[in-house]
């Protein structure tokens, strides 16, 4: 403990106020008798020091009990597994040199960051428990991590333990933001030398070339010690060429010659492999390059057969047209940009995809692709493009505010608990990607089995559909026992309904009892149609398929749950057909 002023030039103020009280006691005139007077001059003495003390900023100053310390051990792939043993006992010998009241905790790292154990009096780290991704370093996210983990009370001190190869986050900042907080930071370097290591710095390639330009792809390749090592060449996941080369001490230039006499879009992945490299995670690059030829249209359609005269068309003015369906529609960004324009025709969203269609609007959005959409009853507001990546790309707005367009569509989704992992979480998703699809003036309902056949919500306007949300956000139907009941209930809601096009979707895993076919008949004679989507069933799905067939819809086997939202978009759609003005 210790007793100091922040500003101790104010002390000086002290023996000239002693003194001015000093005067004041002995000149003063008062008449009291002397043990008051000296009183009051000790009481005046007393407060004219207290008042200078405050002024000059006197503190007292309690040492802090005990050092925390949080050791950050780097786990990423770029640190040898022997190192990172050398790391672990590395914290178990310093710790033993700690005094009784300090403490220590491990934070390990890499792409994540994870509190082995916070920090305690015994340290005994036999074995690393936590479980972080090993592919990335975030040093920024360890430190910040350690800095909010510590003890109120006490010194704070992080060692980190790495070899300072950060590829994620900002270190820098992270330390910058630790220090107000009194938080010292040691460094204990590792993983600086493997000796023997063999990796991939770069692969080069030119971005964009011509036809049957020559070029070549360069391989920067960096090697601890001099020894052998094989190159082998893959385009477009095909094996393209192998080469025994000599490594030097240090970096290393290798190329390969190439030609590409077809237009299109390639990808080049090299990997290298030497016996005595005993880190393979750094031993593979890969990049692209685009051969341009003719500008090259991608026409995408609902009816490739019939959009065989828009193709020719576009071919007479000297493009390069590739006609297909939606099943040849690009997976990835990279393959999207290989054409000048995308046309899609008559393409629904829900057989396109939020995936794609997100995508999509990168490509047209960040990279420059054309597009253009032709309608058709399929396209735009008809298509379930409603609140989708797509509307923002084109300059049209999907809702229909006119009062003239012909009346809106209902649409009742029969919910049924599945035995589908997560089950209850999808048909939630699914009637989010139903409600998000709709108009404000479209109606829909949701009916269930939760104990006895009830409503989620009974049919009605979508509104602002945030209420609706709301209800199925905390939607969680039963195993239901028939259909007959919940199919009754939702064909009389439909019956009553004004919309002019009315549709019903059940969702099951196909064990209920099923509907009979007199009730079936009754439902499609007030003209309503009946699609059937079957998630997850154990039993044969005759029920299903019947209802879809005599409802004039569309059956569904789903055998993988990624697939619901993008089919319910596809039904949602189905009474959109409302928009289609003849």
């Amino acid at each position: 403990m210790n007793f100091q002023f922040t500003h101790p030039y104010w002390l000086l103020l002290l023996p000239l106020g002693l003194a001015w009280l000093a005067w004041l006691s002995i000149k003063s005139d008062v008449q009291t008798t002397p043990w008051r007077r000296w009183t009051s001059a000790i009481l005046r003495g007393i407060v004219m020091l207290l008042l200078v003390c405050a002024i000059a900023g006197a503190q007292w100053l309690r040492p802090l009990e005990g050092m925390n310390i949080f050791y950050l051990l780097d786990r990423s792939d770029s640190i040898p597994s022997s190192q990172q043993e050398a790391a672990r006992d590395y914290v178990n010998k310093s710790a033993k040199f700690k005094k009784p009241l300090d403490k220590a905790g491990v934070v390990v790292f890499a792409a994540d960051a994870g509190i082995e154990f916070s920090p305690n009096p015994i340290v005994d780290f036999q074995k690393v428990q936590a479980v972080v991704g090993t592919e990335r370093t975030d040093i920024a996210g360890a430190l910040r991590l350690a800095t909010a983990a510590f003890p109120e009370t006490g010194q704070k001190r992080i060692v980190l333990i790495s070899d300072g190869n950060e590829n994620v986050g900002d270190a820098i900042g992270a330390v910058t933001a630790a220090k107000p907080l009194n938080v010292s930071i040691d460094v204990v370097p590792i993983g600086a030398s493997r000796g023997q290591d063999v990796s991939i710095q770069k692969l080069s390639l030119p971005n964009n070339l011509k036809k049957g330009q020559t070029f070549d792809v360069k391989i920067f390749a960096q090697a601890d010690q001099a020894q052998s090592a094989t190159l082998r060449l893959y385009r477009n996941n095909q094996f393209l060429d192998v080469a025994k080369v000599e490594l030097s001490a240090g970096k290393n230039l290798f190329s390969f010659p190439q030609t590409l006499d077809q237009p299109g879009f390639y990808s080049y992945d090299i990997q290298i492999e030497a016996q005595r490299d005993m880190l393979p995670q750094n031993n593979r690059a890969v990049n692209f390059t685009y051969v341009r030829g003719d500008p090259t249209i991608l026409v995408v359609s609902s009816d490739p057969e019939g959009d065989k005269q828009l193709a020719d068309a576009l071919r007479q003015s000297h493009l390069e047209v590739k006609l297909t369906d939606v099943s040849g529609f690009p997976s990835t960004l990279a393959e999207m940009q290989t054409y000048d324009a995308i046309f899609l025709s008559n393409v629904a969203a829900g057989d396109l995809g939020t995936d794609l269609m997100r995508l999509l609007e990168s490509a047209v959005r960040d990279f420059g692709v054309g597009l253009v959409c032709l309608g058709g009853d399929q396209a735009f507001a008809a298509g379930g493009y409603r609140n989708t990546p797509l509307e923002t790309v084109l300059p049209v707005d999907m809702e229909l505010s006119s009062k003239k367009v012909l009346p809106s569509g209902a649409l009742v989704l029969v919910v049924h608990a599945t035995e589908f992992p997560n089950g209850n979480q999808w048909a939630r998703d699914i009637a989010f990607a139903a409600l998000k699809s709709l108009g404000p003036q479209d109606e829909m309902g949701i009916i269930l089995w939760d104990g006895k056949d009830s409503w989620l919500f009974e049919l009605s306007k979508v509104g602002d559909g945030k209420e609706k949300g709301r209800m199925i956000a905390g939607m969680n139907p039963g195993d239901m026992v028939s259909f007959q009941g919940v199919m009754n209930s939702a064909h009389q809601a439909l019956k009553k309904s004004h919309g002019s096009i009315k549709h019903m979707v059940v969702f099951s895993d196909g064990d209920p009892t099923a509907p009979t076919d007199a009730q079936l008949q009754s439902i499609i004679g007030d003209k309503i149609t009946m699609s059937s989507v079957m998630i997850g069933g154990h039993v044969a799905p005759d029920t299903m398929t019947h209802i879809a067939e005599v409802g004039r819809g569309r059956f569904y086997d789903v055998r993988s749950p990624n697939m619901l939202p993008q089919i319910f978009i596809k039904e949602a759609a189905v009474i959109l057909k409302s928009a289609i003005f003849e």
